[in-house]
């Protein structure tokens, strides 16, 4: 159907009537409506253009695997080094993960036509918008910012999943079927057009650095500067990337989370503010309320009654330091492999370890409840829904959602105030201000929140360290909360990482790691998706990434 037919869905469904469902809404936005009311009919009250916005939110969710057109983006992380998808479902992933995905993969076409079709959604709405009567008119400059970084959004994730080296079709209006054959815009000139509409929606004044609580989940200028940080970093525009986060940091806005409880346990600030009784912080920027309602049901494992979907793995586990923050490496072979063994050892490892994965032995998550892979049982590796790596995931399974494990109520972090952080510091060490103060101020500020020792001077005393230190602090804090996938590709070490076998945890019968899967990683292809076939069909302008069939 090409780039317009997956953008307009056009021709299949007519509206009826005057009085539009949200459903009929969502149709009109989508197509240029030959038929039915027109645009003179419907663009008239303040409240159909609120409607219209509201079908231009479709943001990312953790956990959820049946919200199209996204991936979990919890799952998503069985597309890098720290897990493998172990569900029964989105199999792709798998493919993906080891490099066996085709242009012909269904997901493909719907990762790319569905995106296509939610930003004419926000070209239909500010195209229109101003026909519409508004008794609040700062309220219509409010909609017009959230409709132009939402388009943005959109965009940036064509851009990663497709476009990282090669561009995509930019769509800044609703397209008609004489423009239905878009070749791509280069890449530079997709980072150059997401960046300046950012900054057209950061211009508009009467949108809020930051939404109060009544509109907590939409976007404001917070988030096209938290955004526009992001997009910049990975476009390598190191001053740019730099700016834009040290606003959200200076805007006093926002801060890391810190719990009132008083319980001892090392980390509890990390660990409760993926927790109910965290929900409610200055931490999140952009967030999906209820994004982790399947949590619990998704990780916990069925000793718990419950599946295992996310699996991670070793090298995942070993990138966290010591208490004293030593890496494993730094300790040497004989350290290595006792730790590797038993990644809890004399519980002498960096809090987060604890509070984000399930490893053998472990009794904490619950009491009377042991988990242990290599003994027959529900959770013995190779049983239905248990571990693949004899690893589980423990950040988002909060203990109040075991009585509802398929509806849990806590939000996903889609951009949180300590990626903003490490995009700053990053920024700073890749201009070459790596000596710079805020380094390790904001640095040693996430590894304090987490009961970690400070990192000094004296320990980090040249950018090839510094920048060691970075990249480790990004893999361990942000783990499973869709980051990882971009930082391997940005960081040129996605072919290092996810070439070779993969493995879990050690079987103590053996006393060597479980061996999950050989993956392959090809250079100059695997850092992005295929272009799905059905647009290369039905578009003679669109080419093919290359190392994909038709662009060897």
């Amino acid at each position: 159907i090409g780039l317009v037919g997956s953008e307009m869905c056009i021709r299949d469904s007519y509206i009826l009537g005057l009085a539009l469902s949200m459903s009929s809404c969502e149709d009109f936005l989508t197509r240029d409506n030959p038929t039915g009311i027109t645009d003179a009919e419907f663009w008239k009250t303040s409240g159909q253009v609120e409607a219209a916005l509201g079908q231009c939110y479709n943001l990312p969710h953790g956990t959820h695997h049946y919200t199209s057109p996204y991936i979990s983006m919890v799952h998503q992380e069985g597309l890098t080094d720290n897990s493998y998808h172990g569900a029964d479902f989105e199999g792709w992933i798998v493919s993906a993960g080891n490099g066996t995905i085709t242009a012909e993969d269904g997901k493909m076409s719907e990762l790319w036509s569905a995106r296509y079709s939610i930003i004419r959604k926000c070209c239909r709405l500010l195209e229109n918008m101003d026909k519409a009567y508004f008794v609040d008119e700062p309220e219509r400059e409010k909609i017009r910012g959230e409709a132009i970084i939402l388009r943005v959004y959109y965009h940036w994730e064509l851009m990663r999943y497709f476009g990282l080296e090669e561009g995509i079709p930019i769509v800044d209006h609703s397209l008609t079927p004489n423009e239905n054959f878009m070749a791509r815009s280069s890449a530079g000139e997709v980072y150059d057009w997401m960046l300046t509409e950012l900054d057209r929606a950061i211009a508009i004044e009467d949108l809020p650095f930051k939404y109060d609580d009544s509109r907590k989940t939409k976007v404001d200028r917070s988030v096209a500067y938290a955004l526009k940080s992001i997009i910049a970093l990975n476009a390598k525009r190191y001053d740019i990337a730099r700016d834009a986060a040290k606003k959200v940091i200076d805007s006093g806005e926002y801060e890391l989370y810190y719990t009132a409880q008083t319980d001892d346990q090392p980390g509890k600030n990390f660990r409760d503010l993926f927790r109910s009784v965290g929900q409610n912080n200055k931490e999140r920027i952009l967030y999906s309320a209820a994004g982790l309602r399947e949590a619990f049901f998704r990780c916990a494992g069925p000793g718990l009654g419950q599946q295992c979907t996310v699996n991670p793995l070793l090298s995942f586990v070993n990138s966290f330091e010591t208490m004293q923050g030593k890496t494993l490496d730094e300790l040497g072979p004989d350290s290595l492999a006792i730790y590797s063994r038993d990644p809890f050892y004399h519980n002498n490892r960096d809090p987060r370890l604890f509070l984000s994965v399930i490893a053998p032995g472990d009794s904490t998550t619950f009491s009377h409840y042991t988990y242990n892979p290599f003994v027959e049982g529900p959770e013995a590796i190779g049983r239905p829904n248990a571990s693949r790596t004899g690893f589980m995931l423990k950040k988002y399974i909060d203990p109040l959602d075991r009585n509802h494990p398929y509806n849990g109520s806590n939000a996903f972090y889609i951009i949180r105030y300590a990626e903003i952080l490490l995009t700053y510091v990053e920024a700073l060490i890749e201009s070459g201000d790596w000596q710079n103060p805020d380094v390790l101020k904001y640095i040693n500020d996430i590894r304090r929140r987490a009961d970690m020792i400070e990192a000094t001077s004296n320990q980090y005393n040249s950018q090839d360290k510094v920048r060691e230190l970075l990249r480790r602090e990004r893999r361990v804090e942000l783990a499973f909360e869709g980051s990882r996938y971009l930082d391997i590709r940005r960081w040129g070490i996605a072919d290092k990482v996810m070439d070779g076998p993969i493995y879990g945890a050690i079987n103590p019968a053996t006393g060597e790691p479980i061996q999950v899967e050989t993956r392959i990683f090809k250079k100059n292809k695997n850092e992005v998706f295929p272009i799905p076939q059905s647009e290369l069909i039905a578009n003679e302008n669109m080419t093919q990434n290359k190392g994909y069939f038709g662009n060897e």
